[in-house]
């Protein structure tokens, strides 16, 4: 796939992408700590440019939330991921694939048409379809927020909290949501095989996980220390390069057919 670069890039070239089919998306894998299981998948978005080689989102996202290009990419975005996540369970594969949504995407007044349209279009089952957010766009603006969470579960998709950072101020703002999925902070994941604090915060949210029906996924793992740390905490699924890299959709096809094969726990 080539190195990815995180350069400032120029307007111009950025409002050409989409038409000229220079985004792609990769999937990181996420898995089941405990059995090794396959469980999903996150989209992300890269620019294959056309001089530059590949570009990470750190060189081009800001730009498309300010520009408001990012409402047609994200559309794009959609309509991919849940085309790939229609593919693979065509082919027996059940396993969610979740899509960051940017602040910008989500205030958009079409966002539900767009989420509506791609599971329309792709036939893909909406309840493996998960919907991810910064924790500060859910609690930007609470009651709107709410009205049009409420509005896009009438469609039988997931929420996700993504880059949580389980504070007692965070823990307790995330009850006022219908959040499915809490996806831990990697900076956060770094400390909690050293941190006490960090540890009974886990501790809390695994506690409220079990009374509130949420998943935990800790992104970012890196190492094996951090998995057993998690482990401890009985957090169930995790995210990060200990596992795997990002994959474009044709790599994750020979994934999960290594995976099946190698490691004889099911998909």
């Amino acid at each position: 796939m080539g190195s990815e670069s995180t350069d400032p890039t120029s307007s111009h070239d950025l409002a050409t992408a989409l038409e000229s089919g220079q985004f792609f998306l990769v999937y990181q894998p996420t898995i089941d700590l405990e059995t090794n299981g396959f469980a999903g998948v996150e989209a992300l978005i890269r620019w294959r440019h056309p001089s530059r080689g590949v570009l990470s989102p750190d060189a081009f996202i800001e730009e498309l939330e300010a520009s408001g290009e990012i409402v047609p990419v994200g559309r794009w975005a959609l309509e991919t991921a849940s085309s790939h996540g229609a593919a693979w369970h065509d082919k027996g594969y059940r396993f969610n694939v979740s899509v960051n949504i940017s602040p910008r995407q989500f205030a958009y007044v079409n966002f539900y048409d767009d989420v509506a349209d791609a599971l329309e279009v792709s036939r893909f089952d909406p309840a493996l379809f998960v919907l991810e957010f910064a924790q500060g766009t859910l609690t930007a603006d609470g009651d709107t927020t709410r009205e049009r969470l409420d509005r896009l579960r009438e469609l039988g998709v997931r929420f996700a909290v993504d880059d949580f950072e389980p504070g007692e101020s965070a823990l307790d703002e995330l009850q006022d949501f219908a959040i499915d999925i809490v996806k831990l902070d990697r900076e956060f994941i770094a400390t909690l095989s050293t941190s006490e604090e960090a540890a009974s915060l886990v501790h809390r949210l695994m506690q409220l996980s079990e009374s509130r029906h949420l998943q935990v996924i800790a992104a970012g793992i890196e190492d094996s220390d951090q998995r057993a740390a998690l482990q401890n905490q009985r957090v169930p699924v995790g995210q990060g390069y200990l596992f795997s890299k990002p994959h474009e959709a044709e790599e994750i096809d020979r994934y999960l057919e290594d995976f099946a094969i190698f490691s004889g726990k099911p998909l």
